[in-house]
Parts: C-alpha cells; structure tokens; sequence
C-alpha cells in the first residue's frame, strides 16, 4: 500500500499538530514498514534532516505558507504524480484528490467557541466544511469532537468518523525517574522554587489564565508560586492588568521552553493546573499525570473525556471553585497521592504506538474500499 502523508507541519507550525506528527511518525514508518510512504513536508525546511530515511520513504517538499492553499491547490498535483492508494490531510483536504482522503480534524471549536478566536481565525477555518464533506472518513481525537462534527454537519454521516486518541510522550515520567542533573539544571535556569504550581500551554483567552490568576489570591497557601510556560497566542488575555500586587511576586514567566527543558519542570511541580474553557482533547493534563504530578482541569468539553476520574474538576468560570481544587490537592496527603497515583494509571492508557494502530486502521477503510472498486 502506498500511503501519503501530510507531514508539513513536522518541523514548524501549530503546536498541537507538531506534536502529532512528530509522536506518531516514528510508530507509523517504523511500525508498517511493509508500506510506501510519501511524506509531504515544508519546502521551507529542505535544510533539515527528516529522521527517517528508509528505502520506503519519498519525501516530496511543497509550498506550505498557508496549510488551507497548500492542501487545496498544491497538493493535488503532487497526489497525481504519486499515485499514493491514500492520503491523510491535516484539518483541510484537499477538494479534488486522485486518491481517497482523510481527513484528521484535531477540534472544531472555532464553530461553538468563537469568541476564542480572531476574525482572521474564524475566516481562515471557513472552507474547513465543505473540505471535510468531501473526505472518505475523518479521525478526530475524542467522541467530544466527533460529536461537534456531526452536530454541525462537517460529515455526511456520523459512521465516517474514527475516534483516535492521542498518546502521551515517554520523555514524561515521575520525578524519580528524571536525571538530577537535568532536574537542578532546569532549576537553576528559570529560579524554580521548591514547591509550585504549574500550567503549560499557549497564552491565549481559551486557556482562562485570567482566572487561574486570580484564585491564587484565594488560595489557603498564601506564598506557593505559579509558574507559566508557554508564548503568547493570537488572542492573548492582558495579563498585566490582572496580577495585583498581592500576587505578582508569585508569578513566574517561563517563555517558551526546550523539550527536555519541558519534562523537567512538569516533574518538579506540586500540582498542574489547567482550567481551560475549551478542548479537543487536552494533552498537557497527561503529560503532567505521566508525570506523577495531580491535576486540576476544567469540567468542560473533552477534558472529563480524556482526564476520566483521575483529575480534580473546576468550574472554570469561578476562580474560587479553581482555589478550592489547589486547597484540597496541598492540605490532604491522601487526596494528593490518590490522585498521583490515579493520574500514572491514566496517562499509561494513552500511548503513541495504539495511536498509531488506529490510525492505520482508520486510513485504510477508505484505501481497500477504492481498490475493491
């Protein structure tokens, strides 16, 4: 079988489909070799080697300066010339493809969220839906998500849907497993106390940092700092009009960090705190349970979905309810080793490699259908 795979954001992009690409590609070309793969990649990033230089593999370097065009109009092309039995798009496929298309849709929350995103943003996903309706099957990552794409009509019937999850990294592991000298280097670099709390993630008004913010506040632990990893987003909160001077001493800006950088801090916090007002899926809440670290997240969308009974649930539009959930995790041991050890569990039931296995289950429906044609 000859399989294409649309891999332009391996090196650069958004985060959420970085991370994808370059968790599952290691599982699905090691994994399948008796497959031929094309890779589509940035022709922007013709200078960097591409890990996986199999016999297997073609890499065809495209135009990529905007996902939505390159997937439309470039792509196309390229699918004729290679003649793949499928092709797996990221979020746009194309229109009019030679081969059969599928579709991996991450979230749809621009349509039931869109006070979260920029005009521009909501512009750009526009065509997302008519692109979608013409895919041979979509994967999403979560029953949240499919059902937001039943619910608003981004496939003809609800049975072309795969559900996916993702997998959680094993870089991600508890404090007693991590380097010291990683751990004191990682310390040292960014001033981390002892004890903090965490979030992890792009600064953005979804995130609802705002709130986060202001339960420290509320917080029974009047000294605990929050440290924040992570850039600034599109549509990023005023964060500076919200930190008084009770608490702006306890807050600590990270900036983006290295991968291994990344592991490190998520080791050494007390509990993660991620009160976002919508996700798809949510793979930092897992990444701090591999961890061993006890979260908190929100009570909405796709969180309850993928933390299961291993997570603390806030209202996240109360930041009392978000303090409440920090008092309970740093004043009762029990609850807190509860919820570590309920949160290792969790996180070993997502892995990269049954990613991959349903992935390549999904992809090739479409792919043996066109051939028994």
């Amino acid at each position: 079988m000859r399989i294409g795979i649309d891999a332009k954001s391996y090196f650069q992009g958004p985060v959420s489909t970085r991370i994808v690409l370059q968790q599952l590609l290691p599982e699905l070309l090691d994994g399948y070799p008796e497959h031929e793969w094309i890779i589509f990649l940035d022709n922007a990033d013709r200078h960097r080697p591409f890990p996986f230089m199999q016999h297997n593999i073609t890499l065809q370097y495209v135009w990529a300066n905007n996902n939505l065009l390159s997937n439309v109009f470039v792509l196309p092309y390229y699918i004729k010339k290679h003649k793949p039995d499928v092709v797996l798009f990221q979020m746009f496929p194309a229109f009019f493809s030679s081969a059969p298309s599928v579709a991996f849709v991450h979230d749809v929350l621009f349509k039931e969220f869109p006070m979260f995103f920029t005009w521009k943003e909501r512009l750009y996903f526009t065509p997302m839906k008519m692109l979608t309706r013409k895919a041979d099957r979509a994967i999403v990552t979560t029953a949240y998500v499919a059902n937001d794409l039943v619910k608003y009509g981004y496939v003809k019937k609800s049975s072309q849907i795969d559900i996916v999850p993702l997998g959680v990294s094993r870089r991600f592991k508890p404090i007693e497993q991590h380097d010291a000298r990683l751990l004191a280097r990682t310390k040292e670099k960014f001033a981390l106390p002892d004890e903090y709390l965490l979030f992890v993630g792009r600064l953005n008004v979804r995130k609802n940092i705002e709130h986060l913010l202001l339960s420290l506040a509320l917080l029974n632990n009047k000294t605990i700092p929050l440290v924040i990893v992570g850039k600034e987003d599109w549509k990023s909160p005023n964060l500076k009009a919200i930190i008084s001077e009770e608490i702006h001493r306890r807050i600590i800006f990270t900036g983006g960090v290295s991968d291994e950088e990344l592991t490190a801090i998520y080791a050494q916090a007390k509990v993660f705190c991620f009160p976002s007002y919508a996700e798809g899926f949510g793979l930092p809440p897992l990444e701090a349970m591999a961890s061993g670290v006890p979260v908190v997240v929100s009570n909405r969308t796709a969180l309850p979905e993928v933390c299961g009974d291993a997570a603390v649930y806030i209202n996240p539009q109360e930041p009392q309810s978000i303090a409440d959930a920090i008092n309970l995790l740093l004043a009762d041991q029990v609850a807190y080793t509860s919820k570590r050890n309920e949160g290792l569990q969790r996180a070993a039931a997502f892995s990269w490699k049954n990613c991959a296995t349903r992935l390549m289950d999904s992809i090739m429906k479409p792919a043996a259908h066109h051939q028994s044609i």
